[in-house]
């Protein structure tokens, strides 16, 4: 090896890896040094939001005894003799036993079921606006920016504004009850989804879009045709994801009129029935549970038999 070799040099050339190696210390240096900013940043910016919000561990340990404080409070009280006993001879519900403490409860079940539909149906309205805002909403496949703009700021607005102030406008408008809950939550719905389908578009390949556009196919045709094959499973687990989140948002609706089980919480809870909310609660979370296991359940079967 020549001495100008090992300097780095080979025919009066640099040497290539010699050049490579330096590049990429450079660069490792400038990596680490933004690394160390970010990390900086955003020990600074944990900090301060721990001292907004009061997020200390005295009073973490403070407040954590109260928890189980309120949820004595709202404990029933069953008697173990009484527990099964059902209804005495006049028809009353005997205190102490479960029937007493859910007297409501097929009360409870039918609105349920209003609460289920509410979310059947925002997420259905929801979803049929996403796909709709979707494509213009994706940069690949948008017919121009300022239709993308307006859609992705729409969208943006649509999911930004929190479901329970949409409802508190719709009870306004159109009076307390599902509809009310089932707007506001569609709406949010359209926002949120109307999103995560545009990302999903904005990962499609180009290729049959390109071959439908070659035989003069129309902007709608080429999406249709070319790009929703595609992206169909993913639009259908992100529609049941959603589904999941709007039981348990319909449920939250309820508690400024919206209808639903909230209403019924809302109204436990304001007249002090303690025993009632647990009750409610325990349900709610209940339905939530299995509606996630079946929606999961179809979710995986769907995207499996698409995928093979």
């Amino acid at each position: 090896m020549t001495d100008a070799t090992a300097g780095g040099t080979k025919g009066g050339r640099k040497d290539p890896v010699t050049l490579f190696e330096r590049h990429r210390a450079e660069m490792l240096r400038a990596r680490r040094g933004t690394t160390i900013l970010l990390g900086v940043l955003f020990v600074g910016f944990t900090l301060w939001s721990a001292w907004i919000s009061n997020f200390t561990p005295q009073r973490l340990a403070e407040g954590l005894p109260r928890i189980f404080e309120y949820f004595q409070t709202i404990t029933p009280a069953l008697e173990w003799d009484k527990l099964f006993v059902g209804r005495d001879a006049s028809g009353d519900a005997v205190p102490g036993s479960i029937t007493f403490w859910y007297t409501d409860f097929w009360k409870y079940m039918e609105l349920l079921g209003v609460t289920i539909l509410m979310a059947l149906t925002a997420t259905m309205l929801g979803a049929g606006a996403a796909f709709l805002m979707c494509f213009p909403a994706a940069r690949n496949l948008t017919p121009n920016y300022p239709v993308y703009w307006i859609t992705r700021r729409f969208m943006e607005f649509c999911r930004g504004v929190p479901e329970i102030l949409f409802a508190l406008v719709f009870v306004f408008m159109v009076g307390i009850g599902p509809l009310a809950g089932v707007l506001a939550i569609a709406v949010h719905t359209a926002g949120a989804l109307g999103k995560l389908f545009a990302e999903v578009n904005e990962n499609a390949s180009l290729k049959p879009v390109d071959g439908i556009a070659a035989v003069g196919g129309t902007w709608a045709e080429r999406m249709l045709l070319g790009v929703f094959p595609q992206v169909a499973p993913n639009l259908i687990s992100y529609g049941l994801l959603r589904f999941e989140i709007n039981v348990r948002s319909s449920a939250i609706v309820g508690f400024v009129g919206a209808g639903g089980i909230g209403q019924e919480l809302n109204r436990t809870i304001s007249f002090y029935s303690d025993d009632r909310v647990l009750a409610v609660l325990i349900l709610v979370v209940v339905t939530v549970t299995l509606i996630d296991l079946l929606s999961e359940r179809v979710r995986e079967r769907f995207i499996g038999t698409e995928s093979t």
